[in-house]
């Protein structure tokens, strides 16, 4: 298999693209949480200042700018409208090109830490997974920090491999643009802030290069904010702001029949599971969109490959019981990007989503790709072929549902394995 490593990644690179784009303009409207970021990347691309201000009036009926997020992700996706014009194509582009982008990311991370064998495996799965589709074909800023905050690991994996500073002043640059594109960055930030520090530990390294961690996202935070202050914002601008945005965060009285609430904290009014559990067991899809195209329908379910959500917990708890036979660093680094960016949500008090559990799918993806690989050292070979294929099958039965792809309607409760699906 590695002999032909950079086709076979060509190929999965290829593949990603094409079903990410395949159709990526309908539904020709807003979706979901596009009524907030669409708005919000037109009014970057004509430099509206609207855009940052928590109590600036809705720009059209039925949608609000979005300011409780930092703004990277949403300036790009104004750079696409600013090119190719203010049209589906243009506000979803980025998430695809960032969506691709990121199962390229995870291949690259799992060959640094684990081979060339593991990487394939890993890309290929989670170019297989559901859930990362849907998330790069729709204009949110989910799929950013996913991509940004994996290139961060990439480089603190390579620090790990040979101490120089360069790896260092990347890991951060990567992590200040994970947090400029969404808070939850912090979560990256924390965990290979401690890898970091075993590592230089270990090594003997000065612990003094670690304060990149800190600088450099701090002012890659601030620069994210650079049309607010060419705009001419005051300082006192942006603490307002930053404390509107701290009070959403926090809120604990919004309800949304798709969404879920914390083990520790439960908002008012919602009926939904009270737990992080349909996450894991991607029981708790998130309904997006239902377009009709003559007698037949299109629907856009966020959800995820349950099969690759299910078995990638038996690689979860393998990965746990490898860690405790072999004590290996990388193990740890790949377990705790999986758990940090899910486990905090347990005790937050906002309504929660199956799009949160973003970010770990890779790590997940990951830690399927070691089992996979070291199956396939053994005499079950077949085994890692057989897994992906069924992965593959599950993700082209799922796909019309996460696509939006036209069926009739009959068949949609052949795809509704549960009822909290609907």
């Amino acid at each position: 298999m590695p002999r032909h490593f950079l086709l076979i990644l060509a190929i999965i690179t290829i593949f990603s693209a094409a079903v990410r784009l395949f159709r990526i303009n309908e539904p020709a409207r807003y979706y979901f949480d596009e009524v907030y970021h669409v708005v919000t990347a037109r009014a970057f691309a004509q430099n509206n200042p609207a855009a940052y201000d928590p109590f600036a009036p809705p720009p059209e009926e039925g949608t609000a700018y979005d300011w409780l997020h930092p703004p990277l992700a949403k300036l790009i996706q104004a750079s696409s409208i600013k090119v190719f014009g203010d049209k589906p194509l243009a506000w979803r582009l980025p998430s695809a090109i960032f969506g691709t982008a990121l199962i390229l990311a995870t291949a690259i991370l799992a060959t640094v830490m684990f081979g060339k064998k593991a990487g394939l495996i890993a890309g290929l799965i989670l170019a297989f997974e559901n859930l990362t589709l849907v998330m790069s074909r729709i204009t949110m800023n989910d799929i950013f920090i996913a991509f940004f905050s994996v290139c961060a690991f990439i480089f603190a994996a390579m620090y790990s491999k040979k101490q120089n500073l360069i790896w260092i002043v990347l890991t951060s640059v990567f992590l200040g643009l994970a947090i400029a594109s969404k808070w939850t960055g912090v979560y990256a930030l924390i965990i290979v802030f401690a890898f970091l520090f075993f590592v230089m530990l270990k090594n003997q390294k000065s612990l003094l290069p670690l304060s990149f961690l800190i600088i450099i996202p701090f002012f890659t935070y601030l620069a994210s904010y650079g049309q607010f202050w060419l705009q001419d914002h005051k300082i006192s601008q942006f603490i307002d702001l930053h404390k509107q945005i701290w009070w959403y965060q926090n809120r604990s009285d919004l309800a949304h029949p798709y969404g879920t609430t914390a083990v520790f904290c439960t908002p008012k009014g919602l009926d939904g599971p009270k737990s992080w559990c349909p996450w894991i067991l991607d029981i708790k899809g998130v309904y997006f969109s239902f377009e009709t195209y003559g007698p037949k329908n299109g629907y856009i379910y966020a959800l995820g490959n349950p099969l690759i959500f299910w078995a990638g917990l038996i690689a979860i708890s393998y990965l746990i019981g490898k860690l405790i036979s072999e004590r290996n660093g990388k193990l740890v680094l790949i377990l705790m990007g999986y758990f940090i960016f899910w486990v905090p949500w347990i005790f937050s008090p906002r309504l929660l989503f199956l799009y949160h559990y973003l970010p770990s799918l890779p790590f997940l993806t990951i830690a399927l790709g070691v089992l996979l690989k070291d199956i396939w050292e053994t005499k079950f070979k077949f085994f890692t072929i057989l897994a992906i294929l069924i992965f593959a099958l599950s993700f082209f039965y799922f796909y019309p549902i996460t696509s939006g792809y036209p069926i009739n309607p009959q068949l949609l409760e052949k795809f509704m394995w549960f009822s909290t699906w609907r």
